[in-house]
């Protein structure tokens, strides 16, 4: 376990819709993927499939990056260094898909969430946090 979001921080983690996360391939280069994702009790999860490349490239190296920011006035963002873990605890993935359900898609019967279900479970992954840096450029 790493460090866990807080405060205005978790909520604004919470309220965006898009982060990045950035893995390490094979031969050493960034790959810098956006994902979906939930946070649960202060951490940032996501899910993939299991042939994908950042999944591939965790199974190797969990290093990672994960990235959120505003792309208009007031900028902000957050950056989340830290080591990614494959998650194999079905309660954790339940909870993890009933989130990132309403979070997305909103009712079950969204053909969006019927299309995302039809992929199978995901490999599920959290972030351990070993270092958290946000920026605020809003006064707040």
């Amino acid at each position: 376990m790493g460090e866990k979001l807080t405060g205005k921080w978790a909520v604004y983690v919470a309220l965006e819709k898009i982060g990045r996360i950035s893995t390490v391939d094979e031969d050493g280069m960034p790959h810098t993927t956006p994902v979906f994702y939930a946070l649960l009790d202060g951490e940032v999860y996501f899910g993939t499939q299991r042939p994908r490349r950042k999944f591939r490239n965790i199974e190797r190296n969990p290093s990672v990056c994960f990235s959120i920011d505003t792309p208009e006035s007031p900028y902000k963002g957050i950056t989340i260094q830290g080591k990614a873990e494959i998650i194999d605890n079905d309660a954790i993935h339940a909870k993890f898909r009933e989130a990132l359900m309403h979070r997305y898609y909103g009712h079950p019967d969204n053909p969006s969430w019927q299309y995302i279900q039809s992929l199978g479970q995901p490999a599920l992954v959290r972030i351990n946090a070993s270092k958290i840096m946000h920026w605020d450029f809003s006064g707040d």
